[in-house]
């Protein structure tokens, strides 16, 4: 989880997985907020698929699943309740 303390934020310890995810969330936002483009999204991606393909696969993917699998699964956590 990136949303730390603000302790863990001003001095983050890479062996605590919530500080690591905070490191590299900030990472992303920092890129989005100078670039808020598609382009700084691929670019973002590019370190886990390499492969041009294979990134634009994964962020399609992506928004749907954003788009239209939670829109389903919140659907069915309203009519079904929630865990």
């Amino acid at each position: 989880m990136p949303f730390v303390t603000e302790e863990h934020r001003n001095h983050p310890e890479p062996s605590i997985p919530g500080d690591r995810c905070y490191i590299e969330y900030k990472k992303i936002m920092d890129a989005w907020r100078e670039n808020p483009r598609w382009t700084t999204v691929d670019k973002l991606v590019t370190n886990i698929f390499p492969n041009r393909v294979q990134r634009a696969q994964f962020l399609a993917f992506m928004v749907f699943f954003n788009l239209h699998v939670l829109d389903y699964e919140n659907r069915k956590r309203e009519e079904n309740g929630d865990i």
